[in-house]
């Protein structure tokens, strides 16, 4: 998502909202004293960022806090001050300790979910989810004393889940948030994160009102940075529905709103979109001062989007003044952070099938438990009925066993269903991500020991996004099954052993082993026809159809190697895509070799 992990950033300013209800006075009046300026620096993070760090700098050159409870605030607004500092990492070191063992429950939750937030701009998705995931499990229902502390959770969960472009659990996270009696800036928060996700899953759906409720709630929340988030995306939208002059209109008018905030992600991307909206006004110098700034700015980001858009226009830029040689440059810069925010995309996807594993797997465990308990209760039920009367007990022992026969039936059936869900895409059929990386390097290493090639297609439908725009995910879903089908349907030739995967949102990768070039060739065209001549009825009757564009290698070309297969194989996907879609890719030596 293309706000969400400033997003994510700036919900550390949701955690830890009672924070100044944990520490109880305790102590002298210079205890007291203590406390309430601490309280208040600790307020003073939402309206003056700039004045928070600098204070909380003085505040730390005084002698330790005498109490427990005080100094534990203080570790925690040393590490939102490391977050200011963009010094992530001493963020996190700060406030785990705190995470594990803080004397107050709600600190130890605040200080857990401020961790999490931390995880997505330090770009540890995986390890991220896990700690959420368990937060998630531990705290079902925002009840009792840690009530609003929870609600600061669901609002991190839904930042979390947007930011892995997962729509639907981002949107149920953020409703069921607006739906516990938030406070006025939790609702701010959660607001802010719905506008974002229905932007990029539902942005048919929304209106200038829903901008409109989400920065009005803001604002009356007294708050200066979610509203930015808000901005960012309602500009798209405009922008998106050639709205170009209101888009450009209210970047100008929110820039300087937007700036003040002090996030260099937020204020970069801010740059980048006023740069882009500049270009296509027609105000070529302004645009060029905007792409400039954005990429001035993201020179430390763990992020390469913001300067991904601004050389996109600094490239148009310099084409137009027909300045080849920046032109290029400037090119290299924009295809380079593309590619960077596409392997940043499969690292999420990624770390959430593989964190998703995790979970089916731990709950198979507990169903092995559960089934093992009830089993020694039957157990111990015949010993007792043993005891009283002979016959009884027999007739428990024969019960006994005919119900650990069903139990075993019912166990195996389990594990296999279990292992699918594992190992398959449900929508496609095809191998998961995670599941086709194991075949792949299982068969790569067969062919290693057998001297055999092996080819590697990679394919992704073209304009999918626009489907699902135009006609909804259930529309796309639809559709992604037709595909299947489609390559599903296409035979291999005798000889061949052929593993499908889905990889990502639109993107599949096959695994031919025992594949020549031509062989690869070949069927790759026939899944390329396949797909085009695939037909999709909706059920309101609109009649759907797309093309795919594919890329081609082999382990003759780029050895054998997964990672290496891959990565030419998404840059030849990368040629088919640039020299018009529908068509197929070659390795650049192949291609060279059959243009010549």
């Amino acid at each position: 998502m293309r706000t969400a992990a400033a997003l994510l950033l700036a919900l550390t300013l949701l955690t830890g909202a009672g924070a100044v209800r944990a520490a109880e006075p305790i102590g002298d009046g210079s205890d007291r004293a203590l406390q309430t300026e601490m309280e208040r620096l600790y307020a003073l993070r939402t309206v003056d960022p700039k004045a928070f760090v600098a204070q909380t700098r003085s505040l730390e050159s005084l002698p330790p806090p005498s109490n427990v409870a005080q100094r534990e605030f203080l570790a925690l607004l040393r590490a939102n001050r490391a977050t200011f500092e963009g010094r992530l990492s001493d963020a996190i070191a700060l406030a785990k300790p705190l995470a594990e063992s803080a004397e107050d429950p709600a600190l130890r939750l605040r200080a857990a979910t401020f961790v999490v937030n931390m995880r997505a701009g330090t770009r540890e998705f995986e390890r991220g989810l896990r700690e959420l995931d368990r937060l998630l499990v531990a705290h079902p229902d925002a009840q009792g004393k840690l009530a609003d502390e929870v609600r600061t959770l669901w609002a991190t969960a839904a930042a979390f889940y947007a930011e892995l472009e997962k729509a639907e659990l981002s949107l149920w996270y953020a409703q069921r948030l607006l739906d516990s009696e938030p406070t006025p800036r939790q609702a701010c928060g959660g607001l802010s994160v719905t506008a974002r996700a229905r932007e990029a899953s539902l942005g048919d759906a929304l209106t200038d009102h829903d901008f409109d409720s989400a920065i009005a709630t803001c604002r009356a929340a007294g708050d200066t940075i979610f509203p930015g988030f808000v901005t960012l995306s309602r500009a798209r939208f405009l922008r998106d529905r050639d709205r170009l002059a209101d888009a450009l209109t209210l970047m100008q008018d929110r820039l300087g709103a937007i700036e003040s905030t002090r996030y260099p992600r937020l204020v970069a991307e801010a740059y980048a979109l006023d740069a882009e909206l500049l270009l296509a006004a027609g105000r070529r110098d302004a645009a060029e001062r905007q792409a400039r700034r954005a990429v001035d700015l993201s020179r430390d980001l763990p992020t390469g989007l913001p300067v991904a858009m601004a050389e996109k226009v600094l490239y148009d830029i310099a084409r137009r003044r027909g300045d080849a040689g920046a032109a290029l440059r400037h090119l290299q810069h924009h295809v380079a952070a593309t590619r960077a925010l596409a392997e940043e995309r499969h690292i999420k996807a990624k770390a959430f099938h593989t964190v998703q594993h995790e979970g089916l797997q731990r709950q198979h465990e507990l169903a092995l438990l559960g089934e093992q308990r009830r089993v020694l209760d039957l157990q111990a039920q015949a010993a007792r009925a043993e005891s009283r009367d002979s016959a009884l007990a027999f007739g428990v022992l024969v019960f006994s066993v005919g119900g650990l026969a069903i139990w075993g039936w019912h166990l195996l059936r389990q594990e296999r269903r279990f292992r699918a869900l594992a190992r398959a895409d449900a929508l496609t059929g095809f191998a998961n991500r995670l599941h086709f990386t194991a075949c792949a390097t299982a068969a790569l290493a067969h062919a290693t020991r057998r001297g055999t090639p092996v080819a590697l297609v990679a394919f992704d439908l073209d304009h999918f996004k626009r489907i699902n725009d135009q006609h909804g995910h259930l529309a796309g879903d639809a559709l992604l099954r037709s595909v299947a089908a489609a390559v599903h349907g296409v035979a291999v030739e005798p000889g061949l052993r052929r593993t499908l995967g889905r990889i990502g949102g639109e993107e599949f990768a096959l695994l031919l082993e025992g594949a020549t070039p031509e062989q690869a060739l070949a069927h790759a065209e026939a899944c390329r026809r396949a797909i085009a001549s695939s037909r999709t009825i909706l059920e309101n009757g609109s009649v759907l159809s797309i093309t795919a564009s594919f890329g081609i290698t082999g382990t003759h070309e780029s050895g054998l190697a997964l990672d290496a297969l891959l990565a030419s194989a998404d840059r030849a996907l990368y040629r088919a895509k640039n020299e018009g879609r529908d068509r197929i890719g070659l390795p650049v030596a192949r291609a060279a070799l059959q243009a010549a």
